[in-house]
């Protein structure tokens, strides 16, 4: 089955998913990200393929696409509004989009419409779209002046423009605590959204949430049910931010004790236990939230 192509064969079935190295990750500003969030300070911009420059993301695309990368998840650091630079690079999405068929995966922050126009002009495959569910967290986190309503108007304007966007969640991402999380479920109830991929804070060293805890498996457990409760027709996903160690395998349990059809690298024991649970675990070699 190809990236992208619609399978409803999900039932009793758990796709653990891989991206390295046939679905590489891209940062359109390097190492740079003007807001500096508290919960990652670019730190995690550093492990990405920097591509600053159309023409450095066109060469890098070709040259990906003749190793046989099936697909690329487009990122950056966010500018002073609260959302990658895409601009520059639309017209480079598109002839990469054309000419490779490359599956594009872009990761996008609060658009302006008419960029959430300019990306569906250039036909990419999927849009992720963090959500936050408290302006609290917003000033707190990412230090922007916004409110929930403007991320309800992005989603709805991408929709209507026809972008297939998966809905992010980082539960945790007030410093740890939960702050919002089920109004940010609530956003998108009612839409008919496909897929929704949960993240759980980690504790960055570098960053000034190095030192806080990550919530715990009760308040993430009260998330996964809630998410079950608000998105009852929506493939649940864990993607790869999160914890590792001891809860990070705690946090993959509860996931698919609560019915997600995919985890993002997932440890031997989560893998072992699902085929205890009587699940069939099949390799997706892409980001967790390519339709299937």
């Amino acid at each position: 089955m190809g990236l992208g192509t619609r399978s409803t064969q999900t039932e009793g079935v758990l796709y653990a998913c891989y991206p390295q190295p046939a679905f590489p990750a891209i940062s359109l500003t390097g190492q740079g990200c003007e807001l500096n969030c508290k919960h990652c300070m670019g730190r995690y911009l550093r492990s990405m393929l920097p591509c600053t420059r159309p023409e450095e993301l066109l060469r890098l695309g070709f040259r990906l696409a003749s190793r046989g990368a099936r697909g690329l998840l487009v990122s950056g650091g966010y500018n002073s509004e609260g959302h990658v630079p895409l601009a520059p690079f639309l017209g480079a999405l598109r002839r990469l989009k054309r000419e490779t068929g490359l599956f594009l995966n872009i990761h996008t922050g609060l658009l302006p419409k008419p960029l959430i126009e300019g990306l569906a002009a250039a036909e990419v495959d999927m849009v992720s779209l963090d959500l936050v569910g408290s302006e609290e967290t917003l000033r707190f986190v990412y230090g922007l002046r916004k409110g929930v309503e403007d991320y309800l108007e992005t989603f709805e304007t991408m929709r209507s423009c026809g972008l297939n966007v998966v809905p992010h969640l980082c539960i945790g991402l007030h410093g740890g605590r939960l702050v919002g999380e089920r109004r940010a479920l609530e956003l998108v109830a009612g839409f008919g959204v496909e897929a929704f991929v949960f993240l759980v804070l980690i504790p960055t060293p570098g960053t000034p949430f190095a030192g806080v805890s990550p919530p715990t498996p009760q308040e993430i457990s009260r998330v996964f049910g809630e998410a079950r409760e608000i998105l009852p027709g929506t493939q649940l996903i864990l993607g790869c931010m999160r914890p590792r160690g001891r809860l990070g395998e705690e946090i993959e349990s509860l996931a698919l004790r609560a019915g997600f059809q995919r985890v993002a690298l997932p440890s031997v024991r989560t893998v072992g236990l699902a085929e205890s649970m009587g699940l069939e675990v099949r390799r997706l070699e892409a980001c967790c939230a390519v339709p299937i």
